[in-house]
């Protein structure tokens, strides 16, 4: 098993996914160091809030999202499809090894292959936001304190993009077919549920409530199990203005109206509160126990299929 789980790693750490983790990270340092160039002298607070949210976007969406997820899934469904495809699966299980074995190491070194992708992606982002940003200690800190929510959420990540994968890569013979649901997939959870939310709120012939659309919502799913990794190192937070981005990409938020008269102000009309639709730490167990079953599928078909 060790020498499967090594060559699994290796072929995790190849050069194409190595750069696509540098250039993530590369370009995520780069957008959150300059995110104060259009602010004069702002307040300590409201710049950290703002830094933070361009940063847990850029986490979200581009390190632990289209390069992380895209890597995993690219690699954890062609573990066994693949073998058979290229007729190698007879090869190894010849050997005095037992399939569930096999399926073990080669899911490890997918694992840890993703994890350093995922290591080296903040790693980037960290070392290019404070050396392109004029960050004092203070602000460094603040966006350095994220960092083991960012590799808790990629730890769920991996788990759940890799368990649906690999158990299509136990089902299909080519990796082309357990490789196509996987794209699906990763745009319900990065962009098909951002565009009808818009399209929905634009035209109002269809109530995303009413109609409980949240409930198969992926993008707002992995959105909530973002924030609650984040929760115990301050969660998410900034004023109306600046949740209103995040707001629109993920759901997270919604705006809540509010009668002027009784605010006693005039200059504001509604506020932003979370979008609790779905209880957070539901949606984390829901997640986790559908992982599981996942893989006990992967292991049961491993050990019963055919070459």
């Amino acid at each position: 098993m060790k020498v499967i789980f090594k060559r699994t790693l290796q072929e995790t750490l190849r050069p194409v996914p190595i750069i696509l983790s540098l250039l993530a990270g590369i370009l995520g340092g780069y957008v959150i160091g300059n995110a104060a160039d259009s602010l004069e002298a702002p307040a300590y607070v409201y710049f950290l809030n703002k830094c933070l949210l361009i940063q847990h976007m850029v986490v979200f969406f581009l390190i632990t999202g289209v390069v992380l997820m895209a890597i995993t899934a690219a690699t954890a469904s062609g573990l066994i499809a693949g073998e058979v495809h290229e007729g190698t699966f007879r090869l190894l299980i010849v050997k005095p090894i037992s399939r569930r074995a096999i399926l073990l190491g080669k899911v490890l070194g997918m694992m840890c292959g993703a994890f350093l992708h995922m290591l080296l992606g903040l790693a980037v982002m960290v070392v290019f936001e404070t050396t392109s940003g004029s960050f004092d200690r203070n602000i460094i800190a603040g966006l350095l304190g994220y960092l083991p929510g960012y590799l808790l959420y990629g730890t769920i990540v991996i788990l759940f993009i890799s368990s649906l994968a690999v158990l299509l890569s136990c089902i299909m013979k080519k990796r082309m077919f357990a490789l196509l649901p996987m794209l699906v997939v990763l745009v319900m959870i990065l962009m098909l549920p951002i565009v009808l939310r818009l399209t929905i709120s634009l035209t109002g012939n269809i109530s995303y409530e009413g109609n409980k659309l949240y409930l198969v919502d992926m993008n707002y799913h992995f959105a909530q199990i973002f924030s609650w990794c984040l929760k115990p190192y301050g969660g998410i937070s900034g004023t109306s203005g600046q949740l209103e981005v995040l707001s629109v990409l993920t759901n997270l938020y919604t705006y809540l109206p509010i009668d002027r008269d009784v605010a006693h102000t005039q200059y504001m009309n509604s506020i932003m509160l979370p979008n609790n639709m779905l209880s957070m730490n539901m949606l984390v167990i829901i997640y986790l126990v559908f992982t599981a079953v996942n893989y006990l599928g992967s292991f049961t078909i491993i050990s019963r299929k055919d070459v």
